[in-house]
């Protein structure tokens, strides 16, 4: 491919040559080129294209509209060998794209790469590398060309770009920018209202803004939520968070991963198992809990409160079962 190209599908299809915008004209081309591009450097069947620009009532003439598309986007699309960047082959087609040729290619780097500084403790570069990432979206995906036979690449694309903002959060949380966030978070989850994880990390960032009031009210708003829509709770998670704001028992700032200090794995008497080794947590009677993972914490304490828990249910059944036994017991009854 020219080196010039740049195709921008994470939004409304945009192609450059260099700095020079490239007019894509007709409904019909600019889906083609989008059904290509959600399919890059792939052997693209005629039969899938064909669905691709009509649905389930394609014209009898479909097969002779597309390949007049194709040969109008070559026109368009040439390289500096008269050598065009969609390949034809039997029955199918192919565009050829280079890691920094599609902002999808760019998209899926920048969060590799970003991934890696997390699990390096290299924070602040991947907030950089995760905010580069999310930056590339203008839109929806082919934002204005409706192409339901590919609604599934689009709906998981769109899923891929929820859960890479939610890391950012994550990172962001993890370098104190609390108050900074709020406000991208709070959009977040009023697009996303069924986000448990967004909106954890929303009562995060609240409570550790000095606002644990609206920290304890957004737990309420989701928990309504959630019943009045769909007729559950949320999870167990959030119940637990929401029971840690409300007794003051999450740090008032949340710590770099790296100055997480660490408590060796504990023994509860009558327990089986102690606390998994290397994970970060406080004696459960510390007014202060470590915040660098504060869900996995929380989820590792609710976990210990429910062994716990049943421990304490097997010891009663037991004293039942004694009590039952016991003569004295039938004298009274």
């Amino acid at each position: 491919m020219c080196a010039e190209y740049a195709f921008r599908i994470l939004g409304p299809l945009l192609v450059t040559n260099g700095d020079e915008p490239i007019e894509i004209s007709g409904i019909r081309r600019q889906k083609l080129l989008a059904a290509l591009l959600l399919q890059p450097n792939q052997m693209v069947s005629l039969d899938r294209l064909v669905d691709a620009l009509w649905d389930d009532n394609p014209p009898a003439s479909a097969r002779g509209q597309i390949r007049i598309c194709v040969s109008g986007l070559r026109r368009l699309l040439r390289g500096r060998e008269d050598d065009s960047v969609i390949e034809t082959h039997p029955s199918c087609y192919r565009i050829r794209a280079r890691d920094d040729d599609l902002d999808l290619f760019t998209f899926e780097r920048l969060v590799a790469q970003g991934r890696d500084m997390v699990r390096d403790n290299r924070l602040e570069r991947a907030e950089e590398l995760l905010g580069s990432a999310l930056a590339l979206w203008r839109g929806p995906v082919a934002a204005g060309l409706d192409i339901s036979s590919l609604a599934s690449l689009v709906v998981k694309l769109h899923e891929d770009r929820l859960t890479v903002q939610e890391e950012y959060f994550d990172v962001a949380l993890k370098l104190g920018r609390h108050q900074r966030i709020i406000g991208d978070l709070t959009g977040f989850v009023t697009e996303n209202p069924f986000r448990e994880r967004a909106c954890a990390q929303l009562m995060l960032a609240l409570y550790h803004s000095g606002r644990q009031a609206d920290a304890l009210e957004t737990f309420r708003a989701v928990r309504a939520r959630f019943s009045e829509d769909l007729g559950i709770e949320p999870a167990q998670d959030l119940h637990v968070l929401h029971q840690s704001i409300l007794v003051g028992r999450l740090a008032s700032v949340a710590p770099p991963v790296s100055d997480t200090p660490t408590v060796p794995a504990q023994r509860s008497p009558g327990l089986r198992y102690g606390r998994p080794s290397g994970v970060a947590l406080l004696p459960r009677t510390s007014p202060r809990a470590v915040s660098g993972y504060p869900l996995e914490q929380l989820r590792l304490e609710n976990d210990l409160l429910r062994v716990e828990r049943d421990g304490l249910r097997r010891m009663l059944s037991l004293w039942l079962d004694l009590n039952a036994s016991d003569p004295g017991t039938e004298a009274c009854s």
